[in-house]
Parts: C-alpha cells; sequence; structure tokens
C-alpha cells in the first residue's frame, strides 16, 4: 500500500508572500530607527576634538622616533656581525 504524504508547505516564489507595501516600510522604518539613535549620541565639542588629534599626533611623532632608533641601532649591530664574520 501506497504511503500517503502530506503536500509541500507553500513556498514564496513569484507570488509574493509579503505585500510591495512592507518592503517599503521596513526600510524607512530602519533610518528612523538610525535617526533616533544619533540623535542619543553625546557628540564630543571641538576643544576635545583638538586635544585628542594633538595627543594622536604627539604620540605618533614619538612612536615613530623609538622605532627609526630601534632600526639605526639594530642595523649597525647586525652590520657589525656581517663585518666581523667575512
Amino acid at each position: 500500500m501506497a504511503e500517503r504524504r502530506s503536500p509541500k508547505p507553500r513556498v514564496g516564489g513569484s507570488n509574493p508572500s509579503r505585500p510591495v507595501i512592507y518592503m517599503i516600510a521596513k526600510p524607512k522604518k530602519f533610518i528612523n530607527e538610525v535617526i533616533l539613535e544619533l540623535k542619543k549620541v553625546s557628540w564630543s565639542n571641538k576643544n576635545e576634538i583638538i586635544g585628542s588629534t594633538t595627543a594622536v599626533i604627539i604620540l605618533v611623532v614619538i612612536l615613530a622616533i623609538f622605532i627609526g632608533t630601534c632600526d639605526v641601532i639594530l642595523s649597525k649591530i647586525v652590520d657589525i656581525v656581517i663585518r666581523r664574520s667575512l
């Protein structure tokens, strides 16, 4: 005797399962929520931004000097080691 199976559940293909209005409303809702969240953000003022930028620039210069100094010292050490081995 043949086994009876239930028909396949309906799958959304060419027949849209949601109306077009819903597809338009969803991105609009997302944008409105983003705007609301951006209003909640505490933005830095001009003095805070200038201070942070200055600190970053100073640290970058210090780090560049440190790395440059290490590079020169290590280059001279390698140069001495290579010359002695020849």
